[in-house]
């Protein structure tokens, strides 16, 4: 596979599992804090490289800006997402080993939520702005905990069987040939 066939099959992946997240986020947008976000860039960050883990989220919010516009949740998606990535990312390995703490921190993450939010509103409006905020949300915040704890539950063992099963070899494949292939200049003629 040739070095541009493996960038062009990168950048698939980015923009449609950024798609799917997109889409699976606004399909479940009637559901108040239930959302399948977290799990899916969760995911990412445990089975893609870190390069393709990290894009996701940004064509993520840049999608939620088209569509939504700019307001002050900009900020929070622009360093929460990617900070969840991050920590996923950082304990992948000790996550395959022991998959329940996918589901514990996913159900942190979703506990935590809010609070991360809050102090947005602590650094722009004040003290008073953040404990207001964030005794409004105590309860959202619970049932986007409990519900991160549900969806991780259910389906973190059948998307990581679909993984093993058949989808890691396009990621894997391509970037056991990026490193093994040596950079040659490509010939025109």
């Amino acid at each position: 596979m040739s070095l541009h066939v493996q960038k062009l099959l990168r950048l698939l992946i980015i923009a449609l599992y950024s798609a799917l997240v997109f889409a699976l986020k606004e399909a479940l947008a009637i559901l108040p804090n239930i959302e399948v976000v977290t799990f899916l860039l969760s995911f990412a960050a445990l089975v893609f490289p870190l390069s393709i883990s990290i894009s996701i989220p940004l064509i993520f919010n840049l999608c939620e800006i088209l569509l939504r516009g700019v307001a002050t949740w900009v900020i929070l998606y622009f360093i929460a997402w990617p900070l969840l990535v991050l920590l996923i990312w950082s304990f992948k390995k000790v996550i395959k080993k022991h998959w329940w703490l996918f589901i514990v921190l996913n159900s942190l993450w979703g506990f935590t939520f809010g609070t991360l939010d809050a102090f947005l509103h602590l650094l722009m409006y004040g003290k008073s702005a953040f404990f207001a905020y964030w005794l409004n949300g105590l309860l959202f915040d619970a049932v986007h905990g409990v519900s991160n704890a549900v969806v991780a539950g259910v389906l973190y063992q059948p998307v990581m069987h679909l993984w093993d099963l058949r989808l890691k070899y396009y990621i894997i494949s391509y970037d056991a040939l990026e490193e093994s292939q040596p950079t040659a200049p490509i010939n025109a003629g």
